[in-house]
């Protein structure tokens, strides 16, 4: 069974009517939809960190998911990203985790002694190929996505961009990421870009949401289709 997680409703739109998507439980924070006629659930788990680990953790609790998808869109920190384009997140890393007062390199996370949390290069593939197959004219690339608890819109993004060598920022991938290694899950996640994470950020991301959601669903969804034919 395959698992997809985003962050917000709007995130969900563009597959909500092509899988099918219903409401199953109820009992739980989180509601988690089912695919009719597929092995698919998917839940929406709220923007941040913390909402993005609880709700994997949740869904992974109930379900042997096979695999994890990670889905939304986020802020480009590339130079050559545009808007809609989609980012097949082969690592991921927290920006904002600092224990370095204790030896760590900024972004590793303590105990665990890792700092970039690597996608399972299958579903890396799997999701470059639905890229190349899915008829878009935009660009769909491998790249690092960095995640912390702040919308990212101003001159900190070329700080981050040095600093980590990242491509694009959201506030749930390397959530996501360090869950699916704990409950050793396979995962990947695609994020479509929404703004250039400066100073426009807040109003471009509201202007080019509903385009960035439409190409990254069109990848997950020429993804799926591709998955199912092989099994």
């Amino acid at each position: 069974m395959l698992g997809i997680v985003c962050a917000m409703h709007s995130e969900l739109e563009g597959l909500r009517a092509a899988l099918d998507l219903e409401p199953t439980d109820f009992g739980g924070p989180w509601i988690i939809y089912r695919a009719r006629k597929q092995d698919i659930l998917a839940v929406v788990c709220g923007v941040g960190k913390v909402n993005a680990a609880a709700a994997l953790a949740y869904l992974l609790s109930l379900h042997p998911l096979k695999a994890v998808i990670g889905v939304g869109v986020a802020g480009a920190i590339a130079k050559d990203l545009q808007l809609g384009d989609v980012v097949v997140c082969s690592g991921a890393l927290q920006h904002d985790m600092d224990a370095s007062a204790f030896g760590y390199e900024v972004g590793m996370v303590p105990v665990l002694g890792k700092k970039l949390f690597s996608a399972d290069q299958t579903l890396v593939r799997e999701a470059l190929q639905a890229g190349e197959n899915a008829g878009l004219t935009i660009k769909v690339r491998s790249g690092t996505v960095l995640s912390g608890d702040k919308f990212v819109a101003g001159a900190e993004n070329a700080r981050l961009r040095e600093l980590f060598q990242g491509d694009c920022v959201d506030m749930e991938t390397a959530a996501w990421a360090q869950v699916a290694l704990l409950f050793k899950v396979p995962w990947v996640a695609l994020r479509s870009i929404s703004d250039q994470a400066d100073g426009q950020a807040s109003k471009v991301f509201s202007e080019f949401l509903n385009l960035a959601v439409q190409n990254m669903s069109a990848v997950i969804l020429q993804m799926i289709a591709a998955r199912q034919a092989i099994d």
